[in-house]
């Protein structure tokens, strides 16, 4: 059993230092804001769920780019379900990072987002 614990740390390890990568890489890429469009509330993910936030907000938005539409989803801090709920609406602004040389590669970083959205996002 102890073989597994050291299995999931070294492989939770590279997935942040790979996630810490990207971050930091995505700091450099042109800024364009876009809108949210759709939310849907989740079981947190395991980088924000604890015993009192198990849930998430993920949120789908758009945004153009030369004339052409792209979009993603950015996922908020834990929370709990009812305060999901209440913060799950409207459609602000948000601020997106992409690669110039595909717009598709997109990172929501947020320290670009404190105060524009209602609820506080996790960077990814």
């Amino acid at each position: 059993m102890g073989n597994v614990f050291i299995i999931d740390s070294v492989r939770s390890w590279f997935r942040h230092r790979s996630r810490a990568k990207r971050l930091q890489l995505a700091k450099s890429w042109p800024l364009a804001t876009g809108e949210i469009n759709l939310y849907k509330i989740l079981p947190a993910e395991e980088d924000a769920e604890s015993f009192a936030t198990a849930s998430q907000i993920e949120a789908a938005f758009h945004f153009k780019v030369n004339g052409e539409y792209y979009g993603g989803y950015v996922r908020s801090i834990g929370m709990t379900h009812h305060e999901a709920e209440s913060l799950a609406q409207g459609n602000p602004p948000i601020h997106i990072r992409y690669n110039p040389t595909n717009p598709d590669s997109v990172v929501v970083l947020a320290e670009d987002n404190p105060n524009n959205l209602p609820f506080r996002i996790l960077s990814n």
